[in-house]
Order: C-alpha cells, then structure tokens, then sequence
C-alpha cells in the first residue's frame, strides 16, 4: 500500500474529476420525503459502487427511499462498514434556488455537505486502494440509508444488523469546521405530548377542560430541564392545539426534540419528561407521552478510541492535526456504536454550515479526506494484532 502522501498526490491531480463527481450528486435532489428522487440518486451510487466490485442489494421501502447495500469480498482480514446516507434535508425544487455552485474554493448546494461530499470522499478512497492493489480485508460492506435525515426509522434494523457483522464502522459525515473528526454523539429523542381536555363554550368555562393550558405548563417544564452546559437539551418545536377561538379546547399536542451527551443523561431527562407528563395542571385534563429515544448514546469506548489514534498517526503524515469531537446531533453511527462496534465518525469532507442554505465542502478537502481515509482503511487489519 503506497503511503497516505503518495496518495494525496495522486488524487489532488484528479481534483477537479472528484468537484465534477460532487457536482453530479448534488443536481440529483433527494429529499428525505422524495422518494423518487432519493431511489433515482440511489441508482447512481449503486453504479458507482459496482464499478469497483462490489455487489448492490435494494432494499425496497414504500413511503421513503429504498436502502441499498454494497458488499464485496476480499483475501484479507477484518470486516469493515461504512456509512452513507442517500437522503438530504432539502425539498424537491431546492436547486432552482440554490444550486451547486464554486465560490472561492468552495462548493455550495443543497446537501453538498451532508452528505455527498462523503460519498465522493469514500469512493475516491476505494479507488485509490484498488488502484495500489491493496486487498487486506475480508470484507468491506457500505450500508447506504434512505431515510437517515428522518432518524433512521426504516433503516435502522438494516443497519444494525450489518453492524453485528462488522469489526468497524466508518462513517461518512462531514469533518467538523475546524476538520475534526467525530468521536462520539449524543442520544437524540423525539417525544410527542398530547392533552386531552374537555371542550365548552368559551363563555362557560367552568363546562371546560383547557388542553392548551394544561400543555402550556408542561412546555414551560420540559424546556426548563436544558441544561445546555452538560449537553442536555429539550425544545418544543412544534404545537398543535384546539379547533376555533371561542371554543375551550379539548386537544392539544406538542412535539419535543431532547438530546444528552450520555446513557445516563438521557435516562435520567427521559425520567423527568414522564414525570412532567404526568402532572395534571388543569382538573379533567389527561396527558399521553409518545415516542422515545431515536439514537442512542454514541460514547467514546476503547475500540473507537484505538481507531481514532490510527486515524491521527495516519493524519499526520498527511501533516493533518485534528481532534476528536462529541457532537450533539445524531448519526447513523450511533446505532453501531450502541451495539459496541469501535466506530469512527465525521470522516468526511471538510466545509461548514451543514443543513443550511450556505453550506459548502471546501474543495481542496476532499483528495486529503480521501487520501486519509484510504490509510485508516489500510491500517484497520493491524488493529487485529
């Protein structure tokens, strides 16, 4: 296997082949609730993938984009999962407004970031080690979801499933702005409140049970349990609530994003959430608590940890420096490192303002990303000794 320098100066002499590449993924939108769109990018990344050997499995979906699963075989050691997602945040018309565009060294367009400039990151990789006619791992699976920008629902037995199969997980999301890698995330939940109360005139209010009241109360409760210097949060995002304004309402429903840095954080908010649901603020109104946590914990564990000492002793021949991170928000590698896979994140392009309309891969990141990926994927076998 040539060194992670020689090759960066090979893929950097290809730069402008990989900003075409990126420039091809992003003008095929594929928004999370585009099913069309998302299958038709889909196709794509599967042709991409097939190119260099591996076998594509559909796995078809009938509200969201079908999954698909790349597999191939090698003479080596070790089983490696990567993972990709194939949907974005942005709607369908989306480009018309914001299309892909270069500015200054940078890419910008809907999902340039997160996360199709870690496709082109983890194909480019792949090449570079096919091309050196490096084969040192028994199999190297690549999980690409169609439903991650929504949680996961449908793609996370899938993904868990390959994770039981798994030695590593190697995840494709962006690099943080200053070009860290991720190392861990925090539990991300999305819980729904509903009150039911009891309607009536608004000018018999003694007849009524205000739903919206009692709920005010409880939103006020949840959002006091941030506590965002430990990495707690609770955000009421949206209200649905009553039927007309002269009417006391008899319904009301809240939808409740909470995150924490740990497994015992999360438990212990998701206690306090149940405990707040069940208080009663107004008489004859009866609170039902919904939904749960959608990714677990992701936390630093001694595997993840050895792979993110590989990753740096890789980066700096590459005269990269970076750290390890704990974001807030979730990833698909929060399933695998749940089930104690050693996963490492963030590995993707380096840019800023992910999920934004500005967001922007920076375009000289994306051969030293991919020439950094190829030597921690060079290296994993050595983690067996």
């Amino acid at each position: 296997m040539p060194s992670p320098q020689t090759v960066y100066h090979a893929l950097a002499g290809h730069q402008a082949e990989l900003v075409d590449e990126l420039q091809e993924y992003v003008s095929i939108e594929s928004g999370s609730r585009d099913k069309a769109g998302v299958d038709r990018v889909g196709r794509l990344a599967a042709e991409r993938f097939a190119a260099l050997g591996f076998s594509v499995e559909r796995l078809p979906e009938a509200d969201f984009g079908d999954h698909l699963v790349a597999r191939r075989t090698g003479n080596g050691r070790g089983r490696l999962l990567a993972l990709i997602h194939l949907d974005t945040v942005w709607p369908a018309g989306t480009l018309a407004e914001n299309p892909f565009r270069i500015v200054d060294g940078r890419a910008y367009g809907p999902g340039v970031l997160d996360m199709k400039g870690g496709w082109v990151v983890l194909l480019a990789a792949l090449r570079a080690l096919d091309e050196a006619g490096w084969d040192g791992l028994a199999s190297t699976t690549v999980f690409l979801t169609g439903d991650e920008e929504l949680g996961s629902p449908r793609g996370r037995p899938w993904i868990e499933r390959a994770a039981r199969e798994a030695d590593w997980a190697l995840v494709m999301e962006p690099a943080r702005e200053n070009g860290d890698v991720v190392v861990g995330r925090g539990m991300v939940g999305a819980v729904y409140l509903d009150v039911a109360g009891v309607t009536s005139h608004a000018t018999f209010p003694d007849r009524g049970a205000s739903a919206i009241r009692d709920l005010a109360h409880k939103v006020l409760e949840l959002e006091a349990l941030s506590q965002p210097e430990r990495g707690v949060l609770v955000n009421v995002g949206t209200i649905q609530a009553g039927s007309a304004r002269q009417v006391i309402p008899d319904r009301a429903r809240a939808s409740v994003d909470v995150r924490a840095p740990s497994p015992e954080l999360a438990e212990a908010l998701m206690a306090s959430i149940r405990e707040i649901a069940g208080r009663v603020h107004v008489p004859g109104t009866r609170a039902t608590l919904s939904g749960g946590i959608t990714r677990p914990a992701f936390a630093l564990s001694a595997g993840s940890e050895r792979l993110f000492d590989l990753a740096r002793q890789t980066g700096r021949e590459l005269e990269l420096e970076f750290g390890g991170q704990t974001a807030r928000a979730g990833s698909d590698g929060n399933f695998t490192a749940a089930l104690g896979v050693p996963t490492l994140d963030g590995l993707g392009p380096e840019g800023a303002n992910g999920c934004a309309r500005d967001e922007y891969v920076v375009l000289d990141s994306l051969p030293r990303r991919a020439a950094l990926l190829a030597g921690i994927i060079a290296r994993l076998p050595d983690l067996l000794d």
